[in-house]
This record gives C-alpha cells, sequence and structure tokens, in this order.
C-alpha cells in the first residue's frame, strides 16, 4: 500500500490463486476488518466479515453504494445461524436441505447477532450459502457470515472474472481471490419468506415451481411480487436500472433489427438462425456491427451475460443489441437482468 498526496491510503490489490495458504491469509483479512473479493457460482462478491462493521462501511464506500441497500450474509455449509437469523423453521430447514450449497438466498427475520448495517436498517436479512468451493473454503476459514455483494461499483456490470473486480475495484480493495468461472453467472434467486406465502424477490437459476415443488405450497412469482413493490423488503439488485454497461443496451426481436439505422460500433448478441441472420446482414451494410452468437439455452446465456456486456465496453461500443428471450419461466432471470441493463 502506498499514499497520494493527500494522505490516503491508496490500494493496489493483490490478485491471489486460491493455494490453501492464500485462503488462509484472505479469511485473516476479513476476521481484522479488511476487504476481500471472491468468487461464487453466481458472480464474484466483495466481502467484509459481518462481525467488522469498519469493512461492512467499507464495502458502500469502495462501491459507491447507498447505505440503506442491504447485502447478503454469506454462510458455510453446515454452519450455526444461531443469533444470525431470529429462528431457523421447518420451512428454512427445507429450503436449505434442498438448494444449500447453491444460489439460494433466503429473506427470513433477522437475528440479535446480525448488525443492521448489514440489513440496511431492516429487520430481515438476506442469507445464502455459496456452492463455490473457493467460497466454501474462504467461509469455513473465516468462522463468521460474510456479506457480499457484486464486487462491482454500484449499478455496473457483475463481474465473472477475477479480471473484471481487478479492472473495476482495484484500486479501492487489498485482495482478490481467484477461482474458475461460476457456474450460473447471474445473481442468486431471493425468496422472501417474512409472510405465509414465499415470494420470489429477484429470479434467478432457481425458479418459483422449484421451490413449490420441494415445499409444496405455491409461491407468488417475481411478476407477481413486481406489481406491489411498496410492500416488500429491499432487497440486492432490485432498482430499476441496473447491471449496466456503458454501452446502451436494447433488446429486440429480430423482426426489428432490419428497420435498424445504426451508426458507431454495435455489438449483436442472439442465438437464434433468424437473429443472427439479421445481424449478419448489419454488418455487411453498416461495417462497424460486431455478431455474437450465444447457446439457445437459458442456463448458458446467463451464464455469459455479464461477461459479454462487459466486452461491449472493452470493444467501445455505443450499443448491444440483445435477441428479445421467450417469455417462460426459464428464460425470467435473463429477461429481469437486460430489462434493468436497458433501463
Amino acid at each position: 500500500m502506498t499514499t497520494t498526496d493527500s494522505g490516503r491510503p491508496h490500494l493496489h490489490a493483490a490478485l491471489l490463486d486460491p493455494s490453501d495458504i492464500h485462503i488462509q491469509r484472505c479469511a485473516q483479512a476479513l476476521q481484522s476488518g479488511e476487504l476481500v473479493a471472491f468468487p461464487t457460482e453466481t458472480v464474484f462478491g466483495l466481502g467484509a466479515a459481518v462481525s467488522q462493521l469498519g469493512a461492512i462501511e467499507g464495502i458502500f464506500k469502495a462501491k459507491g453504494r447507498p447505505s440503506e441497500h442491504p447485502l447478503i450474509a454469506h454462510v458455510a455449509p453446515g454452519a450455526d445461524l444461531t443469533g444470525w437469523v431470529a429462528e431457523l423453521t421447518a420451512t428454512m430447514h427445507k429450503l436449505m436441505n434442498a438448494f444449500w450449497p447453491g444460489p439460494l438466498t433466503l429473506v427470513v427475520p433477522k437475528g440479535e447477532r446480525m448488525p443492521f448495517e448489514v440489513t440496511g436498517g431492516q429487520t430481515s436479512v438476506g442469507i445464502r450459502c455459496p456452492s463455490h468451493p473457493v467460497a466454501i473454503k474462504l467461509l469455513k476459514a473465516t468462522g463468521v457470515p460474510v456479506a457480499a455483494p457484486s464486487a462491482n461499483r454500484f449499478g455496473k456490470v457483475s463481474p465473472t472474472r477475477a479480471s473484471h473486480v481487478l479492472a473495476e475495484l482495484g484500486d479501492r480493495i487489498p485482495f482478490i481471490l481467484d477461482g474458475d468461472v461460476p457456474e450460473v453467472g447471474i445473481e442468486s434467486t431471493i425468496v422472501s419468506l417474512l409472510e405465509d406465502q414465499p415470494a420470489i424477490l429477484r429470479p434467478g437459476a432457481i425458479t418459483a415451481e422449484q421451490i413449490e415443488a420441494v415445499l409444496g405450497v405455491p409461491v407468488k412469482s417475481h411478476g407477481e411480487v413486481s406489481k406491489t413493490p411498496n410492500s416488500n423488503p429491499r432487497v440486492s439488485g432490485a432498482l430499476e436500472k441496473h447491471y449496466s454497461p456503458d454501452a446502451k443496451v436494447w433488446v429486440l426481436p429480430a423482426g426489428e433489427l432490419a428497420a435498424l439505422e445504426l451508426q458507431n460500433k454495435t455489438l449483436c448478441v442472439g442465438w437464434t438462425d433468424e437473429f443472427l441472420a439479421q445481424a449478419d446482414a448489419l454488418r455487411e451494410k453498416f461495417g462497424e456491427v460486431l455478431v455474437e452468437a450465444l447457446s439457445d439455452k437459458p442456463g448458458e446465456v446467463a451464464k455469459a451475460l455479464y461477461a459479454t456486456l462487459r466486452q461491449a465496453d472493452e470493444l467501445a461500443c455505443r450499443q448491444v443489441l440483445f435477441e428479445k428471450p421467450g417469455q417462460t419461466p426459464d428464460w425470467e432471470a435473463v429477461n429481469d437482468r437486460l430489462k434493468r441493463a436497458s433501463a
């Protein structure tokens, strides 16, 4: 660490491979009140031990995130949640047994040990157990829950590579723990258990239908929840505009591409033959049009989504044209992220 002319510390993040010695080093850093970015199966998170209030404040400063926005607390498999949540209910046990470790966040009444700085001043907390092996080792070594939003500047595209974190926060945090590319690629499903009927507050890889199958009761969909947003707790990733690159994002069906008049460099991202053919035609017509072909499977599109949005900025594209996904439940999470990116 060096200092700036004003005397403030200037950070140069150490990018560490996920060896046992580095994981232990990062756990000790968390315990002593420092920030550590680390991989999960969804995206890279920016972590602080929930017991270190100064570090919690540091997350908000590093990201430029408003302090009333709650953070998600991450725990290791089998961690004792006593005091961190108000109680362990039968519903929680069912969902934890079915989906943990994995990309599901449970919003439940907070326990007395969980600081209000983590919950954005609310009496509820979002808590989850990630499945990425590096995250699991780090959480076990740290010994307390780790609050971790995505490791990017507030409102920008979530990182799915350590290089993304380094480019965006490398001068603001001390440690980045590397690891395999996340398997999911978008943030966890958030389900609220605060009311009699569970409700999806943020769609993700785990769907309402999957949760219903485990609980045996109806689950309020994200679409239903969106109609009454003021009645729900604040959660991560719920802003109308979020996950946004510098490039302008458009989400269009293939049939609307042919009529476009493009200027400057544009990236067209799609998966069906019709869309890709239209995009190729635009390239022949306008020249500076780049075409990215993705899989037509929702999970594969989700995995590639954020890296593709970041690629648009790296290539100095002024526009990104995304093929409009299907409107079925398996596309809901991708549709949600594209809607917020294009707002």
